[in-house]
């Protein structure tokens, strides 16, 4: 009995030593282990399926000893692992994942990144949001369209309008930044689309077309904007779209019946293709961050009333329902958290129903689709001779013409959307007082916010009127 073999058969896998061994053990089949004892001493026969044999003798603890020494001094290291089950990424629109914005990176990272300029304005704005909902004792939910938003009872946005070469450049941005900060504003508003899409875009249908001009990179300037402690709002020129409606004729405004092009600049708002093309840059706008994607020339074209007047204002009204109501699904999907606005014709709140039949810009339908409303109260657009009489209103021509739009939209959407009115006001022509002028009506009227248009960027009497302004209380 002493010379016989005491053996055991056991079936055993390479894995168990697989981290102290080389990868290429890891690929050879399982094999049978024999342990023998025997007056020779212990020792352990593996069994190979294919027949080949292997023998080590002595004890298997002195193996694991030597194995664990050589990787204690050669550093050798062999990691072997199951692949990690991360969840499932969210999924995104797929012009959002083509051009980078508001993808994700997590599914094909095993160690932690630096976190991206978009991760960390996202960061940013998130650290922001909860401050905001600390003081939202006296605030009320925007609307069922945007469940998920909160906003104060009046919107106190102040800044100025920059078009996308002055955003481009990268000294007078900084400029505009310092002074609209030192004159106690808090907000740019600037082109993102028209004439094509103006920022480094990966919208399928722009880039396919040949609509993307890159003028500028806009989570870059939404991060230094953002920095610096201001909104960012982009200005997105929607249904006039000259640019588009070259490359795609077909999505013109046509009689109804006929089928003859009623005009050749501004698209249909109602057509599937413009409103495709409009969406998937509007998505990557939400998705970047940007406050508020304010739509201008959201309505019917005023240069051809009469060929325009075969659809009511009503049928208007519905085309340009169904392009707000799109924008709305896509913010709400792409970044809930962004506001939608509309800029609208000042006129509205002195004269409604004739000019709805005409513009089909039914702003009190509208309103509950959207966050703002501004309605463009520039009193260069008002007829000299008309709409003032210096002995019967208050104050100066400036200051009743804004004051009288503002009241009017107050008076046409009510206590449930007047808070949501932050106008426009005129920017160029003007002397400081004129502004002083035009501010202090927003304030009377019972606004807080407003933003200032000048094509041409140069707001010195603005930025005085803004730094000598008197904020209400309610507004500060």
């Amino acid at each position: 009995m002493l010379f016989s073999s005491i053996t055991r058969r056991r079936l055993r896998v390479h894995a168990s030593v697989s981290v102290l061994l080389s990868r290429a053990l890891l690929r050879m089949p399982p094999y049978t282990e024999v342990d023998e004892c025997s007056f020779f001493g212990r020792h352990a026969r593996r069994i190979l399926s294919f027949s080949g044999s292997v023998s080590i003798k002595s004890s298997a603890t002195l193996a694991k000893m030597f194995i664990l020494t050589a990787v204690l001094f050669t550093g050798i290291h062999a990691q072997v692992s199951q692949p990690v089950k991360l969840p499932p990424a969210p999924e995104l629109p797929q012009y959002i994942a083509m051009s980078g914005i508001g993808s994700s990176s997590a599914t094909s990272m095993v160690v932690e990144k630096p976190l991206t300029i978009l991760e960390k304005m996202k960061q940013a704005r998130s650290e922001r949001a909860e401050a905001r909902k600390e003081l939202a004792m006296n605030r009320e939910p925007v609307h069922a369209a945007a469940p998920e938003r909160i906003a104060p009872m009046t919107l106190k946005q102040k800044g100025v309008y920059l078009t996308a070469s002055s955003v481009a450049r990268s000294t007078f941005l900084d400029e505009t930044v310092e002074k609209v900060k030192t004159s106690n504003g808090n907000a740019v508003i600037f082109d993102v689309k028209g004439g094509g899409v103006l920022y480094h875009s990966g919208a399928p249908m722009a880039n396919e077309l040949g609509l993307v001009r890159s003028i500028y990179d806009l989570p870059a300037v939404i991060e230094k904007l953002h920095a610096e402690g201001l909104e960012v709002i982009g200005r997105f020129v929607a249904i006039k779209d000259e640019a588009f409606t070259a490359k795609r004729p077909d999505t013109r405004v046509k009689h109804p019946i006929t089928g003859q092009v009623l005009n050749y600049t501004w698209v249909d708002p109602a057509n599937d293709d413009a409103i495709r093309f409009n969406m998937e840059s509007m998505c990557e706008l939400a998705a970047s961050g940007i406050d508020e994607i304010n739509l201008d020339y959201i309505r019917f074209s005023t240069a051809e009333v009469g060929a325009l007047s075969v659809l009511s204002g009503k049928e208007k009204a519905d085309r340009v329902e169904k392009f707000i109501l799109a924008a709305r699904e896509t913010i709400n999907r792409c970044g809930p958290k962004t506001r939608l606005g509309l800029s609208t014709y000042a006129i509205l709140g002195w004269s409604y129903d004739i000019n709805v039949e005409t513009l089909g810009q039914d702003v009190v339908r509208f309103a509950p689709l959207v966050d703002v409303i501004s309605p463009m109260a520039y009193p260069a657009t008002f007829a000299e001779g008309h709409y003032y009489n210096p002995a019967v209103h208050p104050r100066s021509r400036m200051y009743y013409l804004v004051h009288r739009t503002v009241t009017g939209y107050r008076e046409l959407l009510g206590p449930d959307h007047s808070w949501k009115i932050r106008p426009w006001i005129q920017g160029y022509g003007v002397t400081t007082k004129n502004m002083q002028d035009q501010m202090d009506a927003v304030y009377d009227s019972g606004s807080c916010g407003y933003l200032v248009w000048n094509a041409g960027n140069n707001y010195a009497p603005t930025y005085a009127a803004m730094s000598k302004s008197d904020v209400p209380v309610q507004c500060q």
